[in-house]
C-alpha cells in the first residue's frame, strides 16, 4: 500500500474532480510550485497510486437509456463454469462492469441497453442461453448518487519527513 501524505492525497482528489486540470492549475489548487507537484504525479504514476485517464461517456447520449444490475447464479463454482461464462460474455458491448461476489449469486453485471425489449434480447439470448448459467435476476437502477472516489473512504493520511 503506498503511503501518501496530506499533498498527495489532495493532488488526488483535484484529478478525480478534473483529470484535465492542468499542471499550474493543480499546483495552485494543492499548494505546491508547478516542478514539485509534477513530480508527485509521475511518482503516484509510477508506483500504481494513479493507474490512467479516462473521459466518463454519457451513456444517455449514445442512445443507452436503461442501466440494470443483473446477478447471475452458474449451475456449479467451478474453474470451468466461471470459464465457460466469462468466455461467453467476453466482448458483449452491453456489460459495463462485471464483478466475481460471494453470497448466492456469482457475477454481478452492470448492463445499458437501448430499451425494455433490448434488455429482454439480452438476458434471454445472451445470458439465459449459456449453458453454465442456472438463474439470473435484474435489478433496474432507477437512479445513481454515488461516484467511485476512493478518497471519500476514510484513510490513514501518514506525512513524509
Amino acid at each position: 500500500m503506498a503511503e501518501l501524505d496530506q499533498i498527495d492525497r489532495r493532488i488526488l482528489a483535484a484529478l478525480q474532480a478534473n483529470g484535465r486540470i492542468s499542471n499550474l492549475e493543480l499546483a495552485e489548487q494543492v499548494g505546491l510550485s508547478p516542478t514539485p507537484c509534477s513530480r508527485r504525479i509521475k511518482r503516484l504514476e509510477e508506483t500504481g497510486v494513479i493507474e490512467g485517464y479516462a473521459a466518463r461517456i454519457s451513456p444517455a447520449a449514445l442512445g443507452f437509456g436503461i442501466c440494470v444490475m443483473v446477478s447471475v447464479r452458474l449451475a456449479k463454482q467451478s474453474p470451468d463454469a466461471a470459464s465457460q461464462f466469462l468466455t461467453a460474455i467476453q466482448g458483449r458491448p452491453e456489460i459495463t462492469e462485471c464483478l466475481l461476489v460471494t453470497g448466492n449469486v456469482d457475477y454481478l453485471l452492470r448492463v445499458w441497453v437501448k430499451d425494455i425489449e433490448a434488455l429482454r434480447s439480452f438476458i434471454t439470448a445472451a445470458l439465459q442461453s449459456i449453458p453454465c448459467v442456472a438463474e439470473t435476476s435484474t435489478m433496474v437502477i432507477l437512479e445513481a448518487t454515488t461516484s467511485n472516489r476512493l478518497l471519500s473512504v476514510p484513510g490513514k493520511a501518514r506525512s513524509r519527513t
